[in-house]
């Protein structure tokens, strides 16, 4: 490849780049109704609420820390939309958004597994966000307390009909 058809490339990719930031989507923080929040419905111990906020926050609550590449496409549209998605599976901050009773202890319920399969917080995040890791300590205190206020989870044979 020569010289000049290197530049062009690198031109096209510069201005292509460029173009992208005019496509900027949404970054939205929705208004926070406290009657409507996790701790209006469940009891959230002292010592568990600082780790749901550092770990969870930034996309299951309308409190998002916007970071500065949330402003850079593309990735201002994959930060979007996992926001977009962990809000829409489960809002601290809109708790009665969830469908019904049930469905709310199984999300809380959840909360147990996913930090200890480590799919939660995800793996980009944490490369990210380094205050966002889990220790084991606040594993244990996040499943103690998700488990005791959660609905207990049905396993691949208990599946009724």
């Amino acid at each position: 490849m020569n010289m000049m058809r290197l530049k062009i490339i690198a031109t096209v990719l510069v201005a292509v780049f460029l173009i992208a930031q005019f496509v900027q989507p949404k970054r939205t923080n929705p208004p926070v109704v406290a009657s409507r929040s996790l701790q209006a419905h469940v009891q959230v111990p002292q010592d568990v609420l600082p780790i749901l906020n550092k770990a969870c926050g930034d996309c299951h609550s309308s409190q998002t820390v916007w970071p500065w590449y949330s402003h850079v496409a593309p990735l201002s549209w994959m930060v979007v939309d996992d926001v977009n998605t962990g809000r829409s599976h489960i809002n601290f901050q809109d708790w009665e958004a969830q469908v019904n009773p049930k469905e709310a202890g199984e999300h809380l319920s959840l909360i147990c597994k996913e930090v200890r399969d480590k799919g939660m917080p995800p793996f980009t995040y944490r490369l990210m966000h380094k205050d966002s890791r889990l220790s084991d300590q606040d594993i244990d205190k996040l499943c103690s307390w998700s488990q005791s206020v959660g609905a207990p989870l049905e396993t691949e044979g208990d599946h009724h009909h």
